[in-house]
């Protein structure tokens, strides 16, 4: 009798240089979230992507430049959609309702959450395992994110008829809100949508305002 033919394993076809590299970093992307950096690994990172190792090794040199390029990119992606959310402080003289450009602001941000999830995750759920080099880049982009919002509550404060408030610790508490509401986005977007955040702070603004 001759022995039936062995069936050959499916592998990923073949990608230029730049698809393979992002398709390699989204499943060591998924890997992290499921199951912490420790999952990272060539091995799984080959096996669920349906390539062999040295396709692997053929993009990044080995494990630690993986994880790098994995971290780079997420922080990047992170950064570059913070950035588009802060809005900057308007020019001398602009007719801008500063209650509008905080909950627009709010807005763009949560939005950014709600469609990139699993980047902000990395962020506002860090995977256990996480390496320093991720939780120093957390901590910097919440520095810029805060130095940015100072400037933007004191602008906005004076402009609601409100000096005497704190700038510097209203904008900690409106950072620590943002980042609870992303949160919530990220853990339950169905009970959370954008919507409940903005109408929510568009009511507390208006709560605020002077004689209310």
């Amino acid at each position: 009798m001759t022995a039936a033919p062995r069936g050959r394993r499916a592998y990923a076809p073949r990608l230029p240089p730049a698809q393979r590299r992002d398709q390699l970093l989204d499943v060591a992307l998924g890997l992290a979230l499921t199951g912490g950096f420790g999952a990272v690994t060539i091995d799984a990172v080959a096996r669920h992507a349906g390539v062999t190792r040295p396709v692997v090794y053929g993009v990044f040199a080995d494990r630690a430049a993986l994880t790098h390029a994995l971290l780079e990119r997420e922080q990047a992606r992170a950064l570059d959609q913070l950035a588009a959310a802060l809005p900057h402080v308007p020019p001398p003289g602009s007719d801008i309702d500063p209650d509008a450009l905080l909950v627009r602001g709010l807005e763009a941000y949560l939005s950014a959450i709600s469609t990139h999830p699993d980047t902000w995750r990395m962020v506002l759920f860090p995977p256990e395992g996480a390496p320093p080099e991720l939780r120093a880049s957390i901590a910097a982009g919440r520095r810029v994110s805060l130095a940015r919002l100072r400037e933007l509550t004191d602008w906005g404060l004076h402009g609601r008829g409100l000096p005497g408030v704190d700038p510097d610790l209203f904008a900690r508490a409106v950072l620590t809100l943002s980042e609870g509401a992303g949160r919530l986005v990220l853990a339950d977007p169905e009970r959370y949508p954008v919507e409940t955040f903005t109408g929510f702070t568009r009511a507390l603004l208006v709560a605020l305002r002077p004689g209310a």
